[in-house]
């Protein structure tokens, strides 16, 4: 009889350390998920913050503004204009356009 109980208890045992193991690997896998919904989140809040910073960096406005200033561009005109036929061997002289002086970069300035 007494083997009957200690085997009795051996196996009542192992099912407690099971449970135990269970609960505990339970526990792990929650903080687990709980830490990746985390890092979801903020991965969300940096995709819409980049997001947001796009648009305002590609707003037409900005782009024109930056190419009239720091890049010295000028809106396209038909004298300055070259048009190139079929066949044309070479190109005609290219117009002499006034030269502005070259702007300081400013310390700001990003590139």
């Amino acid at each position: 009889m007494t083997r009957i109980n200690f085997l009795l208890l051996f196996v009542v045992v192992l099912c407690a350390m099971s449970v135990v193991r269970a609960q505990y690997q339970g526990r792990r896998t929650f903080a687990a998920l709980d830490v990746a919904q985390q890092r979801a989140e903020q991965l969300q809040m940096d995709k819409d913050r980049l997001q947001v910073e796009y648009r305002a960096m590609s707003a037409p406005g900005r782009i024109e503004r930056i190419a009239r200033t720091q890049l010295d561009m000028r809106p396209i005109t038909a004298a300055r204009t070259i048009f190139v036929h079929e066949g044309q061997a070479t190109l005609p002289p290219l117009p002499v356009m006034p030269q502005s002086p070259p702007k300081p970069a400013s310390k700001g300035a990003r590139r």
